[in-house]
């Protein structure tokens, strides 16, 4: 029965495409996808298309290749009518992905590929380092959501990872680099088991880090979860829901998508204009103003290189990589040895400015009493002038 109350809420019912789960074909093909959100979209797609088609799953697969593309793009053009573009797409590539698991090929003509713009790019808002923090700070509250919300968007921000890997986070990963003291850059090894998107990189793992601000709000967010929850396990997800009442063990993605909408709005940026990705393109945005090389900011964004180059990129040299890390600034402000640098210049460029002064003052007496000068002998020579003047009047009258 789905109202069921499970610790409060009503427990969730039969997804629609459940049915198709009982399928041996539809089963053996989605459990090669370990990512959660693929799966879901996926059986969903072909549950959209077996209903419209009303086909079943081993029908679809008998069709020869014609047939099949027919099959196919009606459903796809019914929803290009409604200009459901991307579910359109996602029809198509999720049916590809089913024939090819099963050894068999569907292929669509040059004009039936779905395309769209990436719309998101023409209005997006890459927020600025001083726009995360003021995001981390901007929840007034004192409790777990603050602390909550603040780890969240900076480990997002100095790590760099995608929202689904921050969400799989565990305590065993960190606690060893928080307690008894923070290290820092703090080491976050991304396997394929936090990060699914590294199955399609032909990626194992990457290695990212986390300074000290992030660190610290982690730690800050981990105490205050203990002190509410007592001892936390290694195995415990680190960014779980605030409800004791939820029935899901980790926050998650569209709670996170919400919760940086609305700190982008507390800020005066317009959460229509920002969500959890451009947040990762903050962080690369930090990284290209850094003097690091390309091959370690692609390797710092979980990025495969390119041709040779990724057999020539030493991997295991964490202590290289992280010294690179370290040289990008996701500090909140300057470092004390930077701030020294700019006051000693400070110094320099008024006693400059003062010698200038100084100079000037000196040029502007001198010339004062060279023109005082000048006007006395104009004055001496006018005198002159007049007795001769006089003297030569006297001798014509004479």
């Amino acid at each position: 029965m789905n109202l069921l109350r499970v610790r409060g809420q009503f427990a969730p019912g039969p997804k629609r495409y459940d049915a198709l789960m009982e399928d041996p074909l539809v089963g053996d093909w989605i459990s090669v996808y370990r990512s959660a959100s693929t799966r879901r979209n996926y059986l969903s797609s072909l549950h959209i298309l077996c209903v419209r088609s009303k086909l079943s799953p081993r029908q679809l697969l008998e069709l020869d290749a014609d047939e099949a593309r027919g099959v196919v793009m009606n459903v796809v053009k019914e929803y290009l009518r409604q200009d459901k573009l991307v579910s359109a797409r996602l029809i198509q590539t999720a049916v590809k992905s089913f024939y090819e698991n099963h050894d068999r090929a569907i292929k669509f003509k040059r004009v039936d590929r779905v395309r769209y713009a990436r719309k998101k790019v023409a209005y997006e808002v890459i927020p600025s380092k001083d726009q995360i923090y003021r995001m981390a700070e901007a929840f007034k509250k004192q409790g777990k959501v603050r602390f909550r919300s603040r780890a969240v968007i900076l480990c997002l921000f100095q790590s760099g990872v995608r929202v689904n890997c921050l969400l799989n986070w565990r305590v065993g990963m960190v606690r060893d680099q928080l307690y008894l003291e923070i290290k820092v850059p703090l080491h976050l090894k991304i396997t394929n088991a936090i990060d699914t998107k590294l199955s399609g990189y032909g990626l194992s793992h990457y290695y990212t880090f986390l300074q000290a601000e992030a660190a610290q709000a982690l730690r800050d967010y981990l105490d205050y979860r203990t002190s509410q929850e007592g001892e936390l396990s290694d195995n415990d997800f680190i960014f779980k829901p605030i409800l004791r009442s939820a029935t899901k063990e980790r926050f998650g993605q569209t709670g996170v998508l919400a919760l940086v909408k609305r700190m982008a709005k507390r800020i005066g940026l317009d959460p229509r204009c920002v969500w959890t990705h451009t947040i990762r393109k903050s962080f690369r945005k930090v990284l290209n103003a850094s003097p690091i090389d390309e091959d370690t900011k692609e390797a710092l964004m979980g990025h495969r290189l390119p041709g040779s180059r990724d057999n020539y990129f030493d991997s295991h040299d964490l202590d290289e990589i992280a010294r690179k890390y370290m040289t990008a600034d996701f500090s909140a402000s300057k470092k004390t040895e930077d701030l020294q640098k700019d006051l000693e210049a400070s110094k320099a460029e008024i006693e400059r400015l003062r010698v200038d002064l100084a100079l000037a003052h000196s040029g502007r007496r001198m010339l004062e009493e060279e023109l005082a000068a000048q006007a006395r002998t104009l004055t001496e020579l006018r005198e002159e002038m007049r007795r001769i003047a006089k003297d030569l009047k006297s001798l014509k009258e004479s």
